[in-house]
């Protein structure tokens, strides 16, 4: 794993085990941990051609705090293009999201900084300043991903691409699409994903994993996924908030975890002025019998919400399970849920456009 920062503690990937028949189950392990202790504070090295990356204070070989970018060159899938990685730090105050975010709504992708973009051998940990890091990591839309091999759509098991410490704030930042794009972002704790796009969402776009956490997603864009956009594993009252963003083409914008191993909750999830199209299964799915609530404003559905045929389900409520002990099933049919204990939205939030 690639380590931005010097060491931190020990991390411990959250993961589900075997998959079952429910779409709600819980986003991959990733790839590996950051150890701790002296050894992991010098830079790591790359193989395959791939760079390897670094912030402040753990001998950064590619991603430096004041901006200057070093050349490396992008390996795997093919790529065989030269790419310059600069995370700079823009600013020390922006743990879990507290610097102030704009409003604005992007539909288009931005054209990456970085060409054809960099493929990297292993997961880049962003470390927060606390640690070596950095509290706000800036990609400038450089365009990353990560050597993934394992099938988006057969089961678990595909590698992160960035794993975050808790008070991280990224900016600017294009996860490669397909393969590449692996299990997304993992938050290990409360972090802030601002103008963040997924070209092509492989298992997750990103996956809030550390009890009581809070991950937001602000102007932002997920596009293609077979299934779930945002994963929901972690418990204890934890929040996933998404604002001012586009989603197209997905399964699923956001699951709560329904067969996590020692699965339970509350967990909650806060829309607000997101455009979504091409819905597949149901903006959220919460579990009612863990206590997840979900709350939607001002949504703006592509071609409008079609109440007769209930097109396309926005909220859905689940009995989850434990421990693989059966499988998560929709209640009331399947059908959309309005102004209930679970899901807090009402017809007039659901806007057409």
């Amino acid at each position: 794993m690639l380590l931005i920062g010097a060491a931190g503690l020990a991390q411990t990937a959250c993961s589900d085990g075997g998959a079952t028949t429910d779409e709600g189950q819980g986003g991959s392990a990733s790839s590996g941990t950051a150890s701790g202790g002296d050894s992991s504070t010098s830079s790591t090295s790359s193989t395959s051609g791939n760079a390897t990356t670094g912030g402040t204070g753990g001998g950064a070989t590619t991603g430096t705090s004041g901006g200057a970018a070093s050349s490396a060159t992008a390996g795997g899938d093919d790529s065989s293009t030269t790419a310059s990685t600069t995370a700079t730090s823009s600013s020390s105050s922006g743990a879990g999201g507290e610097e102030p975010l704009g409003d604005d709504l992007p539909m288009e992708i931005p054209t990456p900084s970085n060409g054809n973009g960099e493929i990297r051998t292993q997961t880049t940990v962003l470390k927060n300043a606390k640690n070596g890091g950095q509290d706000v990591y800036d990609f400038n839309n450089q365009k990353i991903g990560v050597n993934n091999t394992a099938d988006c759509d057969n089961g678990e098991g595909q590698k992160t691409v960035f794993e975050v410490e808790h008070g991280v704030t990224v900016k600017n930042l294009i996860i490669a699409g397909g393969l590449p794009g692996g299990n997304g972002i993992v938050c290990k704790g409360d972090c802030t994903l601002d103008h963040v796009y997924w070209e092509d969402v492989c298992e997750d776009a990103a996956t809030n994993s550390a009890d009581g956490a809070t991950m937001r997603i602000n102007s932002s864009i997920a596009l293609h996924a077979s299934d779930k956009v945002f994963q929901h594993n972690a418990k204890g009252g934890s929040t996933t908030i998404v604002t001012n963003s586009y989603i197209a083409d997905f399964g699923k914008l956001w699951r709560s975890c329904g067969d996590c191993t020692a699965n339970g909750g509350p967990r909650h999830l806060i829309i607000d002025n997101v455009r979504v199209e091409r819905v597949k299964t149901a903006v959220a799915g919460a579990n009612q019998n863990y206590g997840d609530t979900v709350t939607i404003t001002n949504l703006h559905v592509k071609g409008g919400y079609d109440e007769d045929d209930d097109k396309p389900k926005i909220c859905q409520e689940y009995r989850a399970v434990t421990d693989h002990m059966g499988e998560s099933q929709k209640l009331h049919g399947g059908a959309s849920q309005w102004n209930t204990a679970t899901c807090r939205v009402s017809k007039s939030d659901i806007k057409r456009w």
